[in-house]
């Protein structure tokens, strides 16, 4: 099924298949590669292709519009094209030029009556652009992308060595970012070196991607070297983040990755959803991953301080936004 033999396929619905079984083979793609497709998933087919349509209307709308709700303190609206660097990253030096791309960010909702809200690490209220249609698709694909994260807790509790139900105290209110993206064609004065998104680990817990057919997005390999990760029909693409690569002391695979830029000719859209903790989780190494020769090699965080740092490193437009805030 898959076109590259290096992503495996995980049938999420497996008529027959253990539970510990499919976990196994989630360890064995995060041992690895650090991706796999998602088949089975279970959002439905009109539902994707509808998200998709609103990602490409939402961002021909006209620049001085989409400032309207740009890019706030929280981390909550429209990131302007160009505005994203990487900084700050667990394996790569600062990039030379931005990001060539633009983005709509969704989070998880805060309500009003929260005693952090406008305070906490990401506690604040989302942006949305005047256009009820494409709220209501953006935010039932969000539930439904969601779901499938929720689905997918079990499997990597045992996929750890541990219980089915082991990760779920730390998500009991999920950090999540829906970010529906465009890459713009190449323009012919692109700096050199640049890319869609350079070469980063993910910080969180997993990323779910789904891909239009355009191409682009690109795994570095465990022994060095990149490889395609196209679009294999009706699946998503899951890799592993920061965060749980720390809870297994790396030796699940955080995978570098990248996005090598459209052409002159073409437009390139994705969504992704970033599907993390609580803030307030502690992320501390397993005991299964250490021994005597192999100590932890991260101390225990709360992962809203971390990804909080993380997040003002690489978006300067938000630390202007926390600026005029305070």
């Amino acid at each position: 099924m898959s076109v590259n033999s290096e992503i495996p396929v995980v049938d999420l619905d497996q008529s027959g298949v253990s539970e510990d079984a499919v976990a196994e083979q989630v360890r064995a793609a995060c041992l690895t590669s650090g991706f796999f497709y998602l088949a089975n998933h279970g959002i439905d087919e009109d539902l994707s292709r509808a998200v998709f349509e609103a990602n490409r209307r939402f961002h021909e709308r006209p620049l001085a519009d989409k400032q309207l709700i740009k890019l706030n303190h929280w981390h909550r609206g429209y990131q302007g094209f160009g505005t994203s660097k990487l900084v700050s990253s667990a394996r790569f030096a600062s990039a030379a030029t931005a990001n060539q791309l633009e983005s709509f960010f969704l989070r998880h909702e805060v309500p009003s009556g929260d005693p952090d809200y406008l305070t906490g690490a990401l506690k604040g209220p989302n942006q949305w652009p005047d256009d009820e249609a494409f709220r209501d698709v953006v935010s039932r694909y969000d539930v439904a992308v969601r779901d499938v994260a929720m689905k997918l807790l079990p499997v990597f509790g045992l996929a750890v060595g541990e219980d089915r139900d082991f990760f779920l105290p730390y998500f009991q209110r999920p950090s999540t970012a829906l970010r529906l993206i465009h890459y713009p064609p190449a323009a012919d004065d692109q700096p050199t070196g640049s890319y869609g998104i350079h070469p980063h680990t993910d910080y969180g817990f997993i990323t779910i991607l789904a891909q239009d057919k355009t191409g682009g997005l690109e795994i570095q390999r465990p022994g060095g070297g990149w490889m395609p990760a196209p679009v294999v029909p009706d699946t998503l693409i899951i890799n592993i983040g920061d965060a749980l690569a720390r809870w297994t002391n790396d030796v699940f695979n955080s995978t570098p990755h990248r996005v090598i830029s459209p052409t002159a000719r073409t437009s390139r859209y994705s969504v992704a959803m970033f599907f993390d903790p609580d803030v307030e989780a502690d992320i501390r190494c397993l005991k299964q991953f250490t021994d005597a020769t192999h100590p932890a090699r991260h101390q225990p965080i709360r992962y809203g301080d971390y990804f909080q740092e993380r997040l003002n490193s690489n978006y300067p437009d938000r630390t202007e936004a926390a600026a005029a805030v305070n």
